[in-house]
């Protein structure tokens, strides 16, 4: 087996069975890092909401967004960032109160990240231009432009 296509089937394999075991567990506690269920296309992992593999690890090559919300205070703030198919795309959240991150992606994604400091992955498989936002308040954090 080639080592992109094993890779892939490993990757497959291991979302599969996170997913298999979450699907089974209960609500996550605030020191939780257990994922998101993903979506075709995409993966993410969060705190509170059932799903994918945690982010432990992330690969060398990808992409790492640093949100930040300290009171008003809330970065990146409607920035352009690019991104290439496939590239593991890290949402590094630090945050004083519970807050709700939205990819407009093909298909959507959305990460509940809990006060503290929380990675959350996603890969985006399809080229396109695509808003991620926060919620409450409402705000452009980057646009991802993600070519081939």
């Amino acid at each position: 087996m080639r080592p992109a296509v094993r890779r892939c089937a490993t990757t497959a394999v291991t979302a599969l069975l996170v997913l298999s075991v979450a699907a089974c567990g209960g609500r996550a506690d605030d020191s939780d890092t257990s994922s998101p269920s993903p979506e075709p296309g995409a993966t993410s992992s969060s705190a509170s909401t059932p799903g994918t593999a945690p982010s432990s690890s992330i690969a060398s090559d990808a992409l790492v967004i640093e949100v930040t919300v300290d009171g008003d205070s809330v970065s990146p703030d409607a920035e352009r960032v690019e991104a290439s198919v496939g590239q593991q795309i890290v949402f590094r959240v630090t945050t004083d109160v519970p807050i709700e991150i939205h990819g407009h992606t093909n298909p959507e994604f959305t990460i509940e990240a809990q006060p503290g400091t929380s990675d959350h992955t996603t890969t985006i498989d399809q080229v396109g231009s695509y808003e991620i936002e926060l919620h409450d308040p409402d705000r452009l954090l980057v646009r991802l432009d993600v070519r081939s």
